[in-house]
């Protein structure tokens, strides 16, 4: 492994990555939805859903377990090739496999023979997992090849949505550009491989990564389920409108999670080389650097959401999606919870060899999620199914962390939560307060976020938080005093 590559670049490449699909769904939601209707956004997302089931038993853990064994054989160019090879090959066989049942299906169920094309357009998607080899990439560090790749085909995507999809009548065509960047991102993927890995078909042995993969596919599909069982359980007892209502409200969180996610996605790579080096010390350490980071980012943007949740909702998608403002509030307590049981109990588990330990939350957050579906959604519709995803995403992380806790020991914390409580506590005052302005909705909005940034930050160096401080002092400090000499 190449450990002269930065995790201060690859943070910086994969936060780009992340900030594109937080930007690029903004954009095209707020045009999409001032063009189709809620009934018809509402029906392409349930196809969407449907499909994603397959996609995930298609992959079969593949992705995650793929990224830890390119992590850790990359500097063996021969047998990261034969890895590689074997799990492509699993990869098709499963791939084929679920498009056949998914095909069966379609004939078979009522509401999929009724929108036929829709499905078959949809599940292009399945089809192209075939190609999926992104977990190779990451596990290489390639952030920057994957940075750049994304946004050449969010910028194509967008391009086409705008030309093409015109009218209500459009949906059709919507469903099909969704499925455009995936193919492009995949196919170049492929091209671009032969530079690291070369396919081969001699020597293989498929056997020896199945325990490890069924153990992944199962846990990877209960995490879906969160979303997934959300939007199924929607569809069968409410209206189309209603999966809109929730869908756009969950889209936002999943894009910011997104964002959280990036510290912890960049660090795989490198906590299971500390691991198997048996560098305890580093791996420790960079555990609790970066669960301070994800408190010190997601904290603020939970009191940040609550309070500016029903003007943002309705300036990017309209008034008619205001009830997806209640469903973004109640969601948004899970960017603090899920990416912390992710950090100190997915990831730690899976860097350990302990994958079949994370069957156990997973199952337990999955099972609590269809039962708060059931009990909740008749009664209150989307807010009903925010609350089961905020449960079951609690009992999930705090099951993992359980179970991960005695693989690492984080370094004391006494001294980081006083000063990010009173950090957060002042901002929330500050948004109170500018709450109540008699003034515009959209510049109380900005003020609210541009002043709590401020004050938040500069509390957090006054109290000489040590992340925040320490990249204050190395990289504000320094640039104005840089400056200040070319000046002088």
């Amino acid at each position: 492994m190449n450990k002269n590559k930065s995790l201060t670049k690859n943070s910086f490449f994969y936060l780009l990555y992340n900030v594109l699909n937080v930007i690029f769904p903004f954009i095209t939601g707020m045009y999409v939805t001032h063009i189709l209707l809620p009934d018809n956004i509402g029906l392409v997302e349930t196809a969407k859903n449907f499909v994603q089931y397959f996609v995930i038993f298609s992959f079969l853990g593949i992705p995650t377990y793929g990224l830890k064994e390119v992590a850790k054989n990359r500097n063996n160019k021969e047998k990261l090739s034969k890895i590689y090879s074997e799990l492509m090959i699993i990869n098709f066989i499963s791939t084929v496999l679920f498009c056949c049942i998914y095909l069966v299906l379609l004939f078979l169920i009522p509401k999929c023979v009724e929108n036929l094309k829709l499905y078959l357009i949809v599940g292009i998607s399945l089809i192209l997992n075939v190609f999926n080899n992104a977990w190779l990439y990451e596990g290489l560090e390639e952030f920057k090849y994957i940075s750049i790749r994304n946004l050449i085909f969010k910028v194509v995507s967008f391009i086409i949505l705008i030309i093409f999809v015109k009218s209500p009548n459009d949906y059709l065509v919507y469903a099909s550009i969704t499925v455009i960047g995936t193919a492009g991102n995949y196919i170049l993927n492929i091209v671009n491989s032969s530079k690291f890995v070369k396919f081969t078909l001699k020597d293989l042995n498929l056997k020896q990564h199945m325990k490890s993969i069924i153990y992944l596919v199962v846990v990877n599909l209960a995490i879906e389920i969160y979303s997934l069982v959300d939007v199924t359980m929607l569809s069968m007892f409410c209206d189309n409108d209603t999966v809109a209502f929730y869908s756009y409200g969950i889209k936002i969180y999943k894009i910011l999670l997104q964002v959280v996610n990036t510290f912890t996605m960049v660090l795989v790579p490198r906590i299971a080389l500390y691991y198997k080096e048996k560098n305890i010390k580093e791996f420790n350490s960079l555990l609790t650097k970066t669960l301070k980071i994800i408190i010190i980012i997601t904290i603020p943007m939970i009191i940040g959401i609550n309070f500016t949740s029903s003007y943002l909702i309705t300036m990017i998608y309209g008034e008619q999606y205001i009830r997806s403002a209640k469903v973004l509030n109640i969601v948004a307590t899970i960017l603090l919870i899920s990416p912390i049981g992710y950090l100190l109990g997915s990831r730690v588990l899976l860097v350990t060899n302990n994958e079949k330990k994370m069957v156990i939350p997973v199952s337990i957050g999955a099972i609590c999620n269809v039962i708060g579906n059931y009990f909740l959604i008749n009664k209150y519709k989307e807010l009903g199914a925010a609350t089961a995803s905020v449960f079951s995403e609690f009992m999930v992380m705090a099951i993992y962390v359980i179970l991960g806790k005695k693989y690492f020991k984080l370094n004391s914390l006494k001294q980081f939560w006083p000063k990010v409580l009173c950090a957060n506590l002042l901002c929330i005052i500050y948004l109170f307060v500018i709450s109540k302005l008699g003034i515009d909705k959209i510049y109380i909005t900005v003020i609210q976020i541009l002043g709590s940034c401020l004050i938040y930050f500069i509390v957090l160096i006054i109290t000489k938080e040590e992340f925040v401080y320490s990249f204050f002092e190395n990289k504000v400090l320094v640039g104005v005093e840089r400056w200040m000499k070319r000046k002088n």
